[in-house]
This record gives C-alpha cells, structure tokens and sequence, in this order.
C-alpha cells in the first residue's frame, strides 16, 4: 500500500501551503470581521486552475482529480475557511451540469465558472429542510417553451451573488417528480433573498433565492424532468461532502497546529506549557484525531479517482465528513483551551476556527444524516 502523495500532488500541496499563507492568513482577521468575499483572491483561485480542478480540459479544467481538490481545499482552509468552503460550494452546480447536461449546457456554463469570470450557485435547501429533497416545494410549470418557476430557497452559498444557478424543483410527484436546471442572473423573477448572518464562514455569501413566475427556456432543463434527485445526490455526496470534508480537515489542522506552536512559546511556572502533561494529553488528541480526519479524508478522495460513484462509497465519503467536521469542533475548542483568555481574541484566530467548524458540521448534511447513510450501508 503506497500512502504517498504523487509529486504533482505535493507540489500542488507545497503551493498551496505558500499561497494561503502568503494570500489569505494576513487578511484572515480582517475579512472575517467585514464578511467581504475577496474577489482579487477568487480570480487567483481561478487563475491557478483549483476550481476546474476536476473539470475536463475540453471545458477549462485542469483536471488533477478529487485528491488533489481535497488537498487544495484543506490548505486553503486552514488559513481562511471561508475561501476553502467557496472553492468547495462553486463546482456543485458544474458537476450536475458535467454529468447530466447537454453538450451545449457545458461549452456554455463551465467555462467561464472555472475562469473565474462568473460565479454559480447550487440551489438545493428549502424552509422545509434540506436533508429531505423530497420535501421540496418549488414547483416549475412547463408553460409552451417556458418553465415557469415559483417558489425559494435558504442558505445558498454564493446565493446573492452567483451569476448562475443549478436549482431543483418539482415538476411531479413523488421521487420522480424532481427536475433540475439552470438559471442566469438577470431573467425575471429571479431574484436573491437576504443575505444570512453565520456565526462561521463569514466571508461566504449565503442567501435565501426567490423565484416569483420566473420564466426560464425549456433548453434549460437540465437532462430530462424526473433526473433531478438522482442528480442533486451525486452532486452532493461526490462534490459538496467531499469538499466540506477538505474544510473542516483543514480548520482540525489549523487549530491543532496553532494550539502547538502556542503551547510551545507561552511560558508558565518558568517552562512552556507544552511540557505540562494537562496539555500534552490534550495535544495529542488532536494530533491523533487529526490523522485518523485526513486518511479518511484523502481514502473517500482516492476512490473517487479510482472511478467509484458516490453510490458505490456513499458510506466512505459520509464517514469521512462527519469524522472531520467533529474532530474540527473538538480540536478547536481544544485550542481554546490551550490558549487560555487570548483563545478568545481574534488576532490569535481559534475562536474563528470554532465558528467555522460550527457552520462544517452542517454542511453538506448534518453528521446525523451521515450516521443514517452509514447505518444504512452496514446493514445491507
């Protein structure tokens, strides 16, 4: 068994080290108390080539594969979250549009998304709850050429801001009665909501989207009516939880790595106090948990490489995002506790990585829905 990174890999790894604390740490506090999205670092994103990093090269992409995206999502996130969590949330509605659009759809939308001239959003969660897409009441009226679409959506990452829209919504009933498509900014009766003010990732845009008898072209269904569930859950599990994934492995990270180094220089009794026992048990739990979050990070990425659908390793990428998101919790405020009172100033950032590892454990599905995915796999 070879655990070792490729040297592409590392040297993706090693640069995306350099970049996010060179690019992103030193703005961190200061983005974090504004909730400015940095656009000058998005276009960087992009010109680096991480958000078509799956993406075929006939699209824009530059594709290394879903380990080399987690690799790049963790590094980015263990500087600043937020920007971790954007270049995890921006490829979902590309991914549905790779999988089940329409030739044209992909030469048109993805391109430009991966240059970073554009931004999407995946427009999925409705009031009635986002864990259940049977729930969903937004309903779109097949009207001549038109769909007429009605209804809205909460907590859309990039909501307020995207220039384009995947969303699902109800053509029938039933599991069969769900249908996605695409939507540009500007069409009628498609407007953005309030913005959401999250403890955590506060450089993300989230937002509420509001269909009002918005007519959007029969060519922007995407695939056939009755493919939307069927596409919102390859999605979600291959490119949402996986990435959420890398976001919260890199906050685990960053918090026990920060709690380490502090641990180190404060001195106490005359000595550092990583030499108290109290806190080495507490070091080394992180530092434990911390390995355990990345290989089963990088395996569920590693296999998805290796042709798997999220089908066949639903168990494996829900494992591996409730793991790392709790583990980012528990590291967090494990770091906290280390750093005494300064834990709680922003300048000394982990109380920052314990906003954001609130807002992981939710993303992408609460961890009680990944308990369901697992339970049901291993009972089968």
């Amino acid at each position: 068994m070879d655990f070792s990174f490729t040297s592409e890999q590392e040297m993706l790894r090693k640069s995306m080290l350099e970049f996010a604390e060179k690019e992103l740490l030193p703005r961190a506090v200061q983005l974090d108390e504004s909730g400015e999205l940095p656009r000058d670092i998005i276009r960087k994103i992009a010109d680096l080539g991480l958000i078509g990093i799956v993406f075929p090269v006939e699209y824009g992409g530059s594709p290394m594969g879903h380990l080399a995206r987690m690799i790049s999502i963790e590094e980015l996130s263990r500087a600043y979250a937020s920007i971790g969590l954007f270049l995890q949330a921006t490829p979902l509605g590309l991914w549905t549009i790779l999988h089940f659009g329409t030739e044209e759809q992909k030469k048109k939308y993805i391109p430009p998304i991966v240059r970073g001239e554009k931004i999407m959003c995946m427009a999925v969660t409705e009031p009635t709850g986002g864990s259940d897409p049977q729930s969903i009441k937004t309903r779109a009226k097949l009207e001549g050429n038109f769909y007429v679409v009605n209804g809205s959506k909460c907590f859309i990452t990039n909501g307020a801001i995207a220039d384009i829209c995947v969303f699902v919504a109800r053509t029938g009933e039933g599991p069969k009665g769900l249908s996605a498509f695409v939507v540009e900014k500007g069409t009628s009766g498609f407007e953005p909501g309030m913005r959401e003010q999250h403890a955590g990732m506060r450089s993300m845009i989230v937002s509420e989207i509001i269909f009002k008898n918005c007519k959007i072209p029969e060519e922007n269904l995407i695939s056939k009516e009755g493919d939307g569930l069927r596409a919102t859950l390859k999605t979600v599990s291959e490119i949402g939880r996986t990435g959420n994934t890398g976001v919260a492995l890199g906050i685990a990270k960053a918090s026990y790595e920060t709690a380490l180094k502090y641990a180190k220089e404060k001195q106490l009794y005359g000595k550092p106090i990583a030499e108290l026992q109290g806190i080495q048990f507490m070091l080394a739990d992180m530092s434990i948990q911390t390995e355990a979050a990345k290989w089963l990070a990088y395996y569920a990425a590693w296999l998805l490489d290796q042709g798997k659908t999220s089908r066949e390793i639903s168990k494996e990428i829900a494992t591996a995002k409730a793991y790392s998101s709790e583990v980012a919790r528990r590291n967090a405020i494990k770091a906290i506790q280390v750093h005494g009172a300064y834990g709680t100033l922003p300048e000394f950032h982990v109380m920052r990585y314990l906003r954001d590892a609130l807002e992981a454990i939710s993303a992408g599905g609460t961890n009680e829905i990944m308990r369901t995915v697992i339970g049901r796999e291993i009972i089968k």
